[in-house]
């Protein structure tokens, strides 16, 4: 998003407040949160981007929450009828719903946006919502680290383009593991889920 990127830069010490404020706006309206993640670290650095990114995606998280759990709840519900993934989630979050929704920001297995307003059809609650978008901490590190070096000149406070390509190999290697343990854990709850539902019936 260079021309919102550009636009930031332009605001002096209301960059951080327009940039949250663009954060909220796009995580409300699902778009695609990971290019302003990028932009933020382009124009207030790894450290400070990755801040005011959880503030405005953790807002604009409870915002979309709100609104799934009220009154566009119906639709919601047939976004995630289209998601086998969200479907699963759907059924057994409210087992595990702290440690199913961290594993999920983690790995990214789910789509971010369409996540926040699909918590808001179950049964998990707002604190639990929110503690778990810590997990999303590592991926908005490494995006924000990629912006602040794409917009740096070689030169002081740069970043070596060898530790930005070893902590990107980190994360995506964190991702593909971490993805691998969050299905295990979707389909051993979804199995005790349909165990119970039997023993229900019987």
């Amino acid at each position: 998003m260079p021309g919102f990127t550009e636009w930031v830069n332009t605001l002096g010490p209301w960059a951080p407040v327009a940039f949250v404020v663009g954060y909220i706006v796009a995580t409300v309206c699902m778009m695609p949160a990971f290019l302003l993640t990028i932009a933020g670290g382009a124009v207030f650095g790894m450290l400070k981007g990755s801040v005011l990114v959880l503030i405005g995606s953790t807002i604009g998280a409870a915002i979309a929450f709100t609104l799934g759990r009220t009154v566009l709840r119906s639709w919601v519900a047939a976004q995630i009828a289209k998601n086998q993934t969200l479907q699963i989630v759907d059924r057994v979050v409210g087992q595990e719903g702290l440690k199913l929704m961290f594993l999920l920001r983690l790995s990214g297995i789910a789509p971010f946006v369409l996540t926040n307003y699909a918590m808001g059809v179950t049964s998990v609650s707002l604190t639990h919502f929110l503690l778990a978008l810590l997990g999303m901490l590592p991926t908005i590190a490494t995006y924000t680290a990629v912006g602040q070096s794409g917009a740096q000149t070689p030169g002081a406070g740069a970043i070596p383009s060898w530790i930005l390509w070893m902590g990107i190999s980190a994360a995506v290697i964190l991702a593909v593991t971490i993805t691998r343990i969050v299905q295990k854990a979707l389909r051993e709850a979804q199995m005790r889920h349909d165990m119970e539902r039997l023993a229900e019936m019987r």
